[in-house]
């Protein structure tokens, strides 16, 4: 088969979606046979990941500029499409979350949840005004949707009124974290010292997108060092980039210790690891997700996990990691003052958490990509 892929994420520094399209394309490479092929159509600026770069199944299709929103789905990609297949037949065409609105072929959309949906102040009014014209839309005319869990896909099929058997579940994978040995660690340590962070600390990753709690998070990380002395010490440390409205984090900050709360911003691929590495645990609490991937990275790396007991959370991290209600802010300070003092705790959390991750590979990735593509193949 041959099935155009949408590569507008890649490089784009879109986080979730650029994530989630480089280890699907992983998963790809592993399941996908010699004969298939997934041309990806990106623009001059866009990033080929590592996984594929020299995979002859994954050529590159450059466009002359990098276009954005509408004007590339209605206009630049779907020329690209037409253009392409008038001297290589396509099979399908691969979209995550928008889409082209016309295609020389069937349409697979990846979808990875409805927060905008759920949570529409959560999102700047021109975004939540475009991806609820556009997504919806795209859902229903696409031959197969793939999102990245069951509550995700369960969510899809009731929100949208999917057809069950037109959903699929491709969950995200993890890669094999990178060698981090004793140079990385003291390095991480005297990197992580300059940017304020001096003692043990607790780690939140990921966007500062609303739906992400962090707010949340904070005042109970101020609660709870203000009502156990054996916190004194700890500090949070907060490492993603700035969102629409996430003025409020540094704000909730207002009433915490100086320098108890440390702001990294955008984090690098090695600065990834140095504080999943060396942090004392990783608070994840969101009040919505369609996956949630940083908690497996954390047990990926050894570090134990407080996450939301609320949508795909639990299905993802299974009992790897201690769950509470992230919409109780004295639930979330309960949860860090016990992850952060209870030794044992965090011992068997992270003893669960290796395998736990591990089971999240590019094969499986791969082989449900792979059947979501032969259904959208068969006769109808």
């Amino acid at each position: 088969m041959r099935v155009a892929i949408d590569g507008l994420p890649l490089g784009s520094g879109q986080g979730g979606d650029e994530t989630m399209l480089t280890g699907f394309l992983t998963g790809l490479s592993v399941a996908a046979g010699p004969d298939d092929e997934f041309p990806i159509f990106m623009s001059s600026g866009g990033a080929v990941p590592d996984s594929v770069a020299d995979d002859p199944r994954f050529p590159v299709v450059r466009t002359f500029r990098r276009l954005h929103g509408i004007a590339h789905y209605s206009s630049r990609f779907p020329a690209e499409l037409a253009a392409y297949a008038r001297k290589q037949p396509l099979d399908l065409v691969f979209s995550a979350n928008k889409g082209p609105i016309w295609a020389p072929c069937p349409k697979v959309l990846m979808v990875q949840d409805l927060s905008f949906v759920h949570y529409p102040n959560h999102y700047p009014p021109t975004n939540y005004r475009l991806l609820m014209e556009i997504v919806p839309r795209l859902a229903r005319r696409a031959r197969v949707v793939l999102t990245v869990s069951e509550h995700a896909r369960n969510d899809l099929i009731e929100g949208l009124g999917l057809p069950e058997d037109r959903v699929f579940v491709a969950p995200n994978m993890i890669a094999p974290p990178p060698p981090f040995g004793a140079d990385d660690e003291a390095r991480g340590a005297t990197w992580l010292k300059e940017h304020g962070i001096t003692g043990p600390f607790l780690l939140y990753l990921g966007n500062l997108h609303r739906r992400k709690n962090v707010v949340r998070t904070v005042r109970a990380f101020i609660e709870a060092k203000a009502n156990h002395p054996e916190l004194a010490e700890h500090q949070m440390a907060i490492a993603g980039a700035a969102w629409w409205g996430s003025e409020a984090e540094h704000e909730a900050t207002a009433d915490a210790p100086p320098g108890s709360v440390v702001y990294l911003g955008r984090v690098d691929d090695w600065q990834r690891e140095v504080v999943l590495h060396l942090a004392s645990a990783l608070s994840y609490v969101s009040i919505f997700e369609g996956f949630g991937l940083p908690p497996l990275e954390a047990m990926a790396r050894g570090t134990a996990v407080l996450t939301s007991n609320a949508t795909s959370l639990p299905e993802v991290v299974g009992d790897a990691a201690l769950q509470v209600d992230p919409f109780d802010e004295h639930a979330i300070a309960e949860g860090i003052t016990m992850i952060l003092t209870d030794d044992r705790l965090r011992e068997e959390l992270v003893a669960r958490g290796g395998p736990r991750a591990a089971t999240f590979t590019a094969a499986r990735t791969g082989q449900a990509a792979m059947t979501a593509f032969r259904t959208a193949l068969a006769p109808t």
